[in-house]
């Protein structure tokens, strides 16, 4: 039931930074789009859409119970697991309908008067709520843990999230999959695990990127049986996109010299270097541009400001499967930040992730939104007591 109280619990701080990066969204792409010959006003109005619907959604959520998921969790998750075998199937040349194959992956579908619909988008959503309630039934079943129940939930854990990494992974999305990996990190690492196992995942996990740093240098067969030929690309175009700079190094350097043209900040706003598609994955390359290192930090300042917000939510709730979703969150938006700005500047490999909130397209701007309403719906019903 809304009520005064009701309202007094909605984070407006949250709706606010929302609203001021859809303004830097749709400013952005209009420059973006103009300049490199697409259809600016047609993109940018159809941001402006998407926002509209997303922001519908995510206030419906946000009156949603959230308890709920537990019980439908699963039919959220069978029904991403069923698009993405959908999309396995049409990789392995089956004749399935509405399959769009574009930027060397079998990633979208193409849904008539909508544009392109991306699973993977939603299914890290359907992820963490299922790895949420994985881990608090779990958790309520076994009360007392040891190395047993520990190990069991680290299973249980493998089994939700496993399926849907491997169908992404092979598409081939490495930059999604990323992501995937980044939340199942995150929300094992605050599931209650002895933390032995946790430092021994840790472990593991260095030196599986050690090992793979060694093989890209000394067994380039390892490599390629893991890596498809555009994945292997860009790796070396991130090592040395000059000499790329033809194919799959282009855009990095556009990029850099896009964010290198804005300078301490820009006066002109129009002189971004923008280039094909910039106003999707390399959106901030165009904002660096457009607005200079004054732009391009208080951007990054909003997502601090903005995650800050999900943490502060996550952990005043008293119900444990709030928080563990809050977590899954504050897991795929931070990685999905670094990971996108990192690669504008040569400090990450360039991988297929769009900036959260920024980035042209709906796929990704309504699985970002509905995450702003689940955090909104935990805080609506988190109870306020006298001593917490």
């Amino acid at each position: 039931m809304l009520n005064r109280d009701s309202l007094a619990k909605i984070d407006y701080t949250l709706f606010f930074i929302v609203f001021l990066l859809a303004c830097i969204s749709y400013i952005s792409i209009s420059m973006a789009s103009l300049k490199s010959g697409a259809p600016a006003v047609g993109l940018a109005y159809r941001q402006v859409i998407w926002y509209v619907f997303s922001t519908m959604i995510a206030v419906a959520i946000m009156f949603f119970d959230y308890e709920r998921l537990k019980r439908m969790h699963w039919i959220f998750y069978g029904i991403g697991m069923f698009l993405l075998i959908g999309l396995t199937f049409a990789q392995l040349g089956l004749p399935i309908p509405m399959i769009d194959k574009s930027h060397g992956a079998t990633s979208w579908y193409a849904m008539p008067g909508i544009g392109q619909l991306q699973p993977s988008e939603f299914m890290k959503l359907f992820m963490i709520v299922s790895i949420a309630t994985t881990i608090d039934k779990h958790n309520e079943v076994y009360s007392i843990r040891g190395l047993r129940e520990d190990l069991l939930l680290l299973g249980k854990i493998a089994l939700v999230s496993f399926p849907p990494f491997i169908l992404v992974f092979i598409q081939p999305d490495l930059g999604t999959a990323l992501v995937m990996f980044s939340i199942i990190l995150s929300m094992t690492i605050v599931s209650g695990i002895n933390w032995k196992i946790i430092v021994s995942i840790l472990t593991t996990l260095t030196a599986g990127l050690a090992f793979f740093a060694i093989s890209w240098f000394h067994f380039p067969t390892v490599i390629n049986f893991f890596l498809k030929s555009h994945q292997k690309g860009r790796f070396l175009a991130w090592q040395d996109p000059e000499r790329y700079s033809m194919d799959e190094g282009y855009q990095l350097l556009q990029s850099m010299k896009s964010i290198g043209s804005g300078e301490f900040f820009n006066h002109q706003f129009n002189s971004a270097i923008v280039f094909p598609e910039s106003y999707n994955d390399f959106i901030f390359a165009v904002i660096g541009g457009s607005f200079g290192f004054v732009g391009a930090v208080t951007v990054i300042l909003l997502f601090f400001l903005l995650i800050s917000r999900v943490i502060k939510a996550g952990a005043e709730t008293h119900d444990p499967f709030g928080g563990y979703i809050c977590t899954g969150i504050v897991g795929m938006i931070m990685f999905q930040v670094f990971e996108n700005i990192g690669m504008t500047i040569q400090v990450m490999p360039v991988t297929g992730i769009t900036l959260p909130f920024l980035s042209y397209g709906g796929s990704s701007l309504l699985s970002s939104m509905i995450c702003i309403g689940l955090v909104q719906s935990i805080r609506l019903q988190t109870q306020k007591f006298m001593f917490s």
